[in-house]
């Protein structure tokens, strides 16, 4: 049996996509892939209209910062580390470059790729536009973005302090942004310029700071916050094994949490409450509702389809939330303290439907709101009623309906 760092990788990669290949299953029998194809081609169709008929004055540079810095900044790290490594492979920390660069091959492949494809996608309207820039050289430079912001995300993971890592954090993904702002408007000499500054600069601040040659805590941390957003996501079409969930204050959104009031007919309320807000699910929520806010903006400005193309994107993130938000009827299916507490299992039920409820109320108006303000003003006030209409139908009627057979059909509640 070959004990080499670099088997271990490869065991672990199988066994996890092994792992995950029923849920994928589950997935495409939803038919969601079926959905998602229809709504990109349409989408597709609403962006060869809005590249026929553009604006005068769409902001395209904004834009492309808007679409590139998100996929040049964020640098992923799967390497499948867990926490009993901590005793077996530090004392192999020798061996771990060989370890770490099969993860770097794999997740640059599929960044870069991601680049590319972003890039392929926003070209067209930046060359519809007051292109300055030929398109390959934008590619490229972009795939130079890439490759640095990896190697700077390494760096990141490397430090020793937490508040230095979050700094640093913000100040590439703010630097990353001009620098595609840059690249899209200004000329190309300068754009070089700036690149070799900045990148001398943040070498500098790099080598002054303290770090750990392999950070094993900040990736075994990485890696149980990405299988998390797996299971997560697979949880709304699957029953399947509960991680352990990380628990964030968010102080921006527990606020909500205030208006459960205390007693016993409210303490699942209470709970499932707390766990939407302070678990991943709720980060992944949120996450989705500002993209599918930003979506919504950029398609209602644009007028996409007489205002109908935009009416269906902020349709598809009503329905996209409402999957995520699903899977919070599975939190708490296996915990045991629920059967020995005195609190019939009913009111479990009641506070799902509930909690779930406000919730995808709260994110369909959100979703909705840059359609309600944009649409009105270039003559699309009819698509903003039908998307408000349709979601709160979707929020208020056949939610609840799904969730009840997703709670009906539990074999721990017999």
């Amino acid at each position: 049996m070959d004990r080499s760092v670099e088997a271990l990788w490869r065991r672990r990669a199988g066994a996890f996509w092994r792992e995950s290949i029923p849920y994928f299953r589950d997935m495409t029998q939803s038919g969601l892939p079926g959905v998602v194809i229809m709504l990109l081609l349409a989408g597709l169709a609403g962006y060869a209209l809005l590249l026929r008929d553009m604006p005068a004055n769409f902001p395209f540079t904004l834009v492309g910062v808007i679409v590139l810095t998100p996929v040049l900044c964020w640098s992923p790290l799967r390497t499948w580390l867990r926490e009993a490594d901590i005793v077996f492979l530090v004392p192999r920390e020798a061996e771990m470059g060989a370890y770490l660069r099969r993860s770097f091959r794999y997740n640059g492949l599929a960044c870069f790729a991601a680049v590319l494809l972003v890039c392929a996608v926003y070209m067209p309207l930046y060359l519809a536009g007051p292109a300055t820039t030929p398109a390959l050289v934008i590619g490229l430079f972009a795939l130079l973005l890439k490759l640095m912001n990896s190697g700077a995300a390494w760096r990141e993971r490397q430090l020793a302090g937490l508040a230095a890592r979050r700094t640093i954090r913000v100040l590439r993904w703010a630097a990353t942004a001009v620098a595609a702002g840059a690249l899209l408007q200004t000329e190309l000499w300068k754009t070089a310029v700036y690149l070799v500054v900045v990148g001398g600069l943040f070498a500098l601040l790099y080598s002054r700071l303290s770090r750990y040659p392999v950070p094993w805590l900040t990736l075994i941390a990485e890696e149980q916050t990405t299988r998390r957003r797996y299971m997560a996501f697979f949880s709304a079409f699957a029953d399947v094994p509960t991680e352990s969930a990380a628990v964030r204050s968010r102080r921006y959104a527990s606020w909500l949490t205030r208006f459960v009031p205390y007693g016993k007919s409210h303490a699942f309320t209470y709970l499932y409450a707390h766990t939407l807000v302070r678990t991943e699910l709720g980060g992944i929520i949120l996450r989705l509702t500002a993209l599918g806010m930003v979506s919504g903006m950029l398609s209602a400005y644009a007028g996409l389809w007489q205002g109908w193309g935009s009416a269906a994107v902020c349709l598809l993130f009503v329905w996209l939330s409402g999957i995520q938000l699903g899977s919070l009827a599975q939190s708490h299916k296996h915990s045991v303290w629920r059967l020995v507490y005195p609190l019939p299992d009913r009111t479990r039920h009641d506070a799902v439907l509930r909690v779930d409820r406000v919730a995808s109320l709260i994110c369909a108006v959100l979703i909705w709101l840059p359609h309600g303000i944009l649409l009105p003003e270039r003559g699309g006030l009819a698509p903003a009623l039908a998307a408000l209409a349709v979601a709160l139908v979707y929020v208020l009627a056949l939610r609840p309906r799904r969730i009840r057979k997703l709670l009906t059909f539990d074999p721990d509640d017999d």
